[in-house]
């Protein structure tokens, strides 16, 4: 943990290729982590970061709300192999500002409005750059890498779940058609529609999706009929902000300033963690499933692993 002079954290992103941590503050600092110390850092904006994501090459997208820019950071080493420094490798113009940076043989930004742009064509406007299925529809509330070409992404609407599938297959590829969508209702019946809750956090894992609501609930599709929902459950005091499945965990993270552990199976609570603030942001490193950072609203950011 390192308590923070920065400012609060407006993003989190791991490599998914190298041991680095991406932290991007709403100061527009930069900052690359390699275990669990700073070797670089960047004042890249005088805005907020609002997205990064990782890209092959030990590269990074990076992406703020004062510039309709998306910048493309590489890790480069000196010749000792003694410091690394973040250089900046390439620029790409966009139309709208992107709140979410996905790589998937293509760099995709979603825009806050649910619009897929292809950032690298998205300011010729050609046809098939931009794919408008979601866009002012829905929430999206998680982007899920599925494989190293395609992504999960997760939303809600009126009280039900939108769970979408993007697969890229290159540059040239039109990605208004690389994408589709399905819509589950959200396991609320109609007796409870005025107990009814916002959906504030969504994960999915191949079939096993899983739900968590401003209450502080948690719920999930069951097996073998997969359109089915499981009970509410009460698993924490304030809204669930993040949720993350690895094979063995459901990970939640909220306002209650905890963090908590259930096993993927039995659905019991395995593990917790309690942190200065309400958990804003959540990653796990995609290398290794037991390590995972959060960042509370003290600007608080926590390395945590733990022992299956």
């Amino acid at each position: 943990t390192s308590a923070n002079l920065k400012g609060p954290i407006s993003t989190l992103c791991f490599s998914q290729t190298d041991d680095l941590l991406l932290v991007g503050y709403e100061s527009g600092l930069l900052e690359l982590w390699q275990h669990n110390s700073v070797v670089d850092h960047k004042q890249v904006s005088d805005g907020p970061i609002t997205a990064a994501c990782s890209m092959p090459d030990s590269q990074f997208a990076v992406t703020n709300m004062n510039t309709l820019v998306v910048d493309v950071w590489k890790l480069v080493w000196n010749q000792q192999c003694s410091k690394a420094s973040l250089v900046k490798v390439k620029s790409y113009k966009v139309k709208t500002s992107m709140v979410r940076l996905v790589y998937c043989s293509l760099l995709v930004g979603v825009t806050f409005q649910g619009k897929l742009c292809d950032v690298a064509n998205v300011i010729n406007d050609e046809w098939g750059n931009t794919n408008t299925s979601w866009n002012q529809s829905v929430n999206i509330l998680s982007v899920v890498r599925n494989d190293n070409k395609s992504v999960w992404l997760t939303g809600e609407n009126n009280d039900e779940v939108h769970i979408g599938f993007f697969f890229g297959m290159g540059s040239n590829a039109p990605i208004d058609s690389s994408f589709s969508s399905i819509t589950m209702n959200s396991g609320d019946n109609e007796q409870e529609n005025k107990k009814r809750s916002l959906i504030t956090a969504i994960t999915v894992d191949q079939e096993f999706v899983v739900c968590g609501d401003q209450e502080g609930n948690i719920w999930f599709n069951q097996h073998p009929d997969i359109s089915s929902w499981s009970e509410k459950k009460p698993a924490h005091l304030d809204r669930i902000s993040e949720l993350r499945l690895t094979d063995r965990n459901i990970i939640s993270a909220s306002y209650d300033r905890t963090l908590k552990l259930w096993d993927r199976n039995t659905k019991k609570q395995v593990g917790m963690f309690v942190c200065g603030g309400p958990v804003l942001f959540l990653e796990v490193n995609p290398r290794k499933p037991s390590e995972l950072v959060c960042a509370d609203g003290q600007g608080k950011l926590y390395s945590l692993c733990w022992k299956d």
